[in-house]
């Protein structure tokens, strides 16, 4: 069942909504007041035909809306985007042979309304002069070839060579709103201020994978600004880093990515830890002192996976991936005890209950997620508690590899 994805403003008229009803059976309207995202409405496209009008728009804002249209009236959150503090900030793409995504991207990055930031596209591994040939299109961009293959080199050599006080971390098959970076930079201001991520939206909803990892959980974390700070806020505090936001729509400071050593390579895709970088960077944040601030009005849009092949390997990388990360923590005399409750409880909640759940609904034919994709995410969560030791193992082999092949330089 395919959904649109529609956007609206109530800082200005309601619409005319003309929906392609043959086309889509659903409509996902995401509603803003000014650079404030409030929250979905979603409606069938049966209900309503091909043209919704401004009164039965109201209607259905009222509906599902209300309150939350009431609290930003109050809260005067039409108001723009403050430009009073606009740092220096490095925009990073990391890409590995995704062209077509890629100049999507760019020309959404072209639209941003920031004084001063530059455009850096990191080109990992590449096979192909298919990114460099898309760069060549865009004067702004900086295009940096990265040779070690993996997600989390690709972002090291991103804030290597940044310029800005800032990197600003996106992805090739996402689209940023051209108020992204406003809304990171302000969260700055406070020098205690380490990380900032966003909230990350799907761009489509055109097949069933995509909306099955909508009903996973996607990638929003809310639609409120959260503050994080050094503390016992969580049992598994800091490790419990994935309400914290995503890789997709993430922004640190330079200075707190060099004292940390930037990212760990032994993570994340393209290594045998397969996930994890982004919740890792995180934690270490606020292991170190600083805050981590999770800001909504930072907005980005993702193309979810378009396949079910796609979206199969991607939960069994999202289990491998976490079972990764908290093994890494497991002979950390300080959070051994977190890391080892934290992966317990995400296979007796998000595993174990999530599955029997959905197999009572299956049993009663009634509609529930895919038990296959539950059951891969434990099995690569399963056989990933490994990977972090032989993920490391290998970072060391292949570092030597490249600096004798003259590739990378020998730490100093």
């Amino acid at each position: 069942m395919a959904a649109k994805i529609l956007q609206i403003d109530l800082a200005h008229a309601l619409p005319t909504l003309r929906i392609n009803a043959r086309r889509y059976d659903a409509v996902w309207l995401l509603v803003k007041f000014g650079p404030q995202p409030l929250g979905w409405v979603k409606f069938r496209t049966h209900q309503y035909g091909r043209v919704l009008a401004p009164d039965q728009l109201a209607q259905l804002l009222s509906d599902q809306l209300h309150l939350q249209v009431h609290d930003a009236a109050r809260n005067r959150a039409f108001e723009p985007l403050s430009n009073a503090y606009t740092p220096m900030v490095s925009v990073v793409v990391c890409t590995r042979e995704h062209p077509d995504v890629l100049e999507r991207q760019l020309n959404s990055i072209a639209l941003l309304d920031y004084p001063n930031f530059e455009t850096i596209v990191i080109d990992n591994a590449p096979k192909t002069d298919g990114t460099k040939n898309v760069c060549a299109k865009f004067p702004f961009v900086r295009r940096v070839h990265e040779p070690r293959p993996g997600l989390d080199y690709a972002r090291n050599t991103g804030w290597q060579v940044a310029r800005g006080e800032i990197v600003a971390y996106t992805d090739d098959d996402a689209v940023v709103d051209p108020r992204w970076l406003t809304a990171l930079a302000a969260n700055y201001i406070d020098p205690q201020v380490a990380c900032v991520t966003g909230i990350t939206f799907p761009l489509e909803l055109e097949t069933p994978a995509q909306e099955y990892f909508e009903k996973y959980g996607g990638m929003q974390r809310g639609f409120y600004r959260r503050v994080y700070k050094p503390g016992t806020w969580s049992a598994f505090f800091p490790l419990g880093s994935g309400r914290f936001g995503a890789g997709v729509n993430m922004s640190l400071r330079r200075g707190a990515l060099e004292r940390m050593g930037g990212f760990d390579p032994a993570l994340d895709v393209g290594s045998l830890g397969r996930g994890g970088g982004d919740l890792d960077i995180m934690a270490r944040c606020l292991r170190e002192g600083g805050k981590l601030i999770y800001d909504p009005r930072a907005i980005c849009f993702h193309q979810h996976r378009r396949t079910m092949r796609e979206l199969r390997k991607q939960m069994f990388d999202y289990g491998w991936g976490f079972a990764a990360y908290c093994a890494k923590y497991f002979e950390d005399i300080e959070l051994a005890n977190q890391s080892a409750g934290m992966l317990r409880r995400w296979s007796r909640t998000w595993g174990k209950r999530r599955l029997t759940t959905n197999l009572k609904l299956a049993l009663t034919l009634k509609p529930h997620f895919p038990i296959h994709l539950i059951l891969l995410e434990i099995w690569g969560g399963v056989l990933g508690l490994r990977a972090y030791r032989r993920s490391v193992r290998r970072v060391r082999s292949e570092s030597v590899r490249f600096i004798k092949k003259g590739l990378v330089r020998a730490a100093a």
